[in-house]
């Protein structure tokens, strides 16, 4: 299934960002076929849940810039010591998580019938 060019765009911008904030293992996997609901997950591993909680903050602040809308009714603040973090904007769930959660919940084998979206070259 074709992923239209500005999701496809923005998808790339969020991975880039997170490179950019030395996040690990950084994918963004087309939930669309495997799932009824769900479109795109991007998953990146954190250092530490200071990190996590850093780049969600700065995600927040340049949410509207990035065209990025958090989905209806959904408060969503990064706490202190927390090791997952979960921002949804709709169409994209945004997953930032330290390696130990990670490796723990492993929601790339979980959702190992997704594709995964290229990124890395433009």
């Amino acid at each position: 299934m074709q992923i239209p060019t500005e999701t496809k765009s923005l998808i790339r911008k969020l991975c880039l960002f997170f490179k950019e904030k030395k996040c690990d293992a950084v994918i963004a996997l087309d939930l669309r076929e495997v799932n009824g609901y769900l479109s795109f997950f991007i998953l990146a591993t954190v250092k530490s849940s200071i990190q996590g909680r850093s780049i969600a903050r700065d995600i927040e602040k340049q949410s509207k810039l990035m065209g990025l809308e958090k989905a209806s009714g959904l408060k969503q603040t990064a706490r202190e010591g927390q090791e997952w973090i979960l921002l949804d904007y709709g169409e994209i769930c945004i997953h930032l998580m330290t390696q130990d959660m990670r490796d723990y919940y492993s929601l790339e084998r979980l959702w190992g019938d997704a594709p995964l979206v290229p990124w890395e070259k433009g």
